[in-house]
C-alpha cells in the first residue's frame, strides 16, 4: 500500500474518540469509478460542525469499512493505481516497488463536495463515482 495513504488512515486512526461507541456508526461499502472496484486508497470522513473526530477507513479491492462518528460529514475518496515500478535502492539487487498515480478525480477528493448522514450503528454507503 502506498505510504500517503498509511500515513493519512494512521493520522485518523491515532485521534482519540470523545464520544462513547453507541454515537458511531459502523460503516461499510465499495467504491467503485466508472463501475470499476477502485483497488486500493482510502475513504475519509470529515465532520462538517466540526466537532467530532474525523474518521477513514482504507479501500482494499473495492471495500472499506470505518467508525464514524454519528452526524453529517464530507466524505473525501483517495484512490490509487499501480503505473509502473522502480527500484526502491540505487544497486543492482534492489527490489522493485509499485509507483502510484491517483485514480480518484479530484472531484471526489480535493475538491470533493460528497456529503453522508451517518447514523448510530451498522450502515452501508457505497460510493459509485463517474470520472465524466
Amino acid at each position: 500500500m502506498d505510504i500517503r495513504i498509511i500515513c493519512v488512515v494512521s493520522l485518523f486512526l491515532m485521534i482519540p474518540a470523545c464520544e462513547s461507541a453507541n454515537q458511531n456508526g459502523m460503516v461499510s461499502g465499495t467504491v467503485k469509478l466508472d463501475n470499476e472496484l477502485v483497488p486500493r486508497g482510502a475513504v475519509e470522513f470529515f465532520p462538517v460542525d466540526g466537532k467530532s473526530p474525523t474518521a477513514a477507513g482504507i479501500i482494499e479491492n473495492g471495500k472499506y469499512t470505518a467508525e464514524v462518528p454519528v452526524g453529517v460529514h464530507n466524505v473525501k475518496i483517495i484512490g490509487e493505481k499501480v503505473i509502473g515500478k522502480r527500484k526502491a535502492y540505487p544497486t543492482p539487487d534492489s527490489p522493485l516497488i509499485d509507483v502510484t498515480a491517483e485514480l480518484v478525480p479530484a472531484k471526489f477528493n480535493r475538491n470533493s463536495q460528497l456529503k453522508e448522514q451517518i447514523k448510530s450503528g451498522p450502515q452501508e454507503v457505497n460510493f459509485d463515482l463517474k470520472s465524466k
